[in-house]
């Protein structure tokens, strides 16, 4: 891929990003048909996520068909424009997300071209445990590891995504900066999820886990499950996430969410 002038490849996700206007290209990749998924992208099912659906458009990726949405979004009171690039088969989704602030929208033209600029190779071969820039630890546990998607690691307890058992995510603020209630936007989070808008708060208490200050929030889902999250904050202002879910056994999994989540460090 051919990102615009001024962005670098990204340590902390598969993309890059410009540091200057704080955009950034955001690759993932998805175990999904690409028409289920497209079949997602509707206005009302944006606006679930916070997005505005500005427009969308048939297109033409090396000779098949796809989809590009331009949305927008606001986070931290800042206004994101998102151009978003769906492509893909039966049976995997790649997305190509170009995000950037409203204030730079003169690189909309530039972002386009640098989707389009994405090519596939079949041939590569990554280890995205080695490349993430932390690590999480789940010997001893049913869990196992699943897949890197846009910078996160997603552990399952039955090796499957979607998982009817349980689930481990651990991610990133992509270098977004936090607000200074930090117990506020951890709870804020954390109902941000699927599933989670009405959740019910259990508990919430300060944790210190790899030299670094946060919350563990316990809660109950809008559909009874279990969530689980812990929201880590460096030096930097910026924050890691660890969030698990899980339908049933959910005594033991708590006891395993918290036991990995301790395990975390960052690289």
């Amino acid at each position: 891929m051919v990102p615009p002038e001024g962005f670098v490849v990204s340590a902390n996700f598969s993309g890059f990003q410009n540091n200057e206007t704080g955009s950034s290209i955001i690759v993932a990749d998805f175990p999904a048909s690409y028409e289920e998924l497209v079949k997602g992208f509707t206005k009302e099912a944006l606006k679930t996520k916070g997005m505005e659906l500005i427009s969308k458009e048939t297109v033409s990726y090396q000779q098949k068909e796809a989809m590009l949405y331009k949305v927008s979004q606001i986070a931290n009171g800042i206004t994101y424009l998102k151009q978003i690039l769906l492509f893909g088969d039966l049976k995997n989704t790649v997305m190509v997300n170009g995000i950037y602030p409203e204030l730079f929208s003169a690189q909309e033209k530039a972002m386009r071209t640098s989707l389009f600029s994405i090519k596939m190779n079949e041939k590569q071969i990554a280890n995205p445990l080695e490349a993430a820039p932390y690590a999480i630890d789940v010997s001893g546990t049913s869990y196992v590891f699943v897949k890197s998607m846009a910078g996160s690691l997603l552990y399952s307890e039955d090796g499957q995504l979607p998982s009817k058992k349980g689930m481990l995510i651990i991610s990133n603020s992509l270098g977004n900066k936090v607000y200074t209630d930090e117990k506020q936007q951890a709870i804020e989070r954390l109902k941000k999820l699927p599933n989670a808008s009405k959740a019910i708060i259990q508990k919430v208490e300060k944790v210190n886990i790899s030299d670094m200050q946060g919350y563990e929030i316990v809660a109950q889902g809008d559909k009874g499950q279990l969530l689980y999250e812990v929201m880590l904050f460096n030096s930097e202002r910026e924050y890691y996430l660890i969030v698990g879910e899980a339908n049933e056994n959910k005594v033991k999994n708590l006891e395993v969410f918290q036991k990995v989540a301790r395990t975390f460090r960052v690289k």
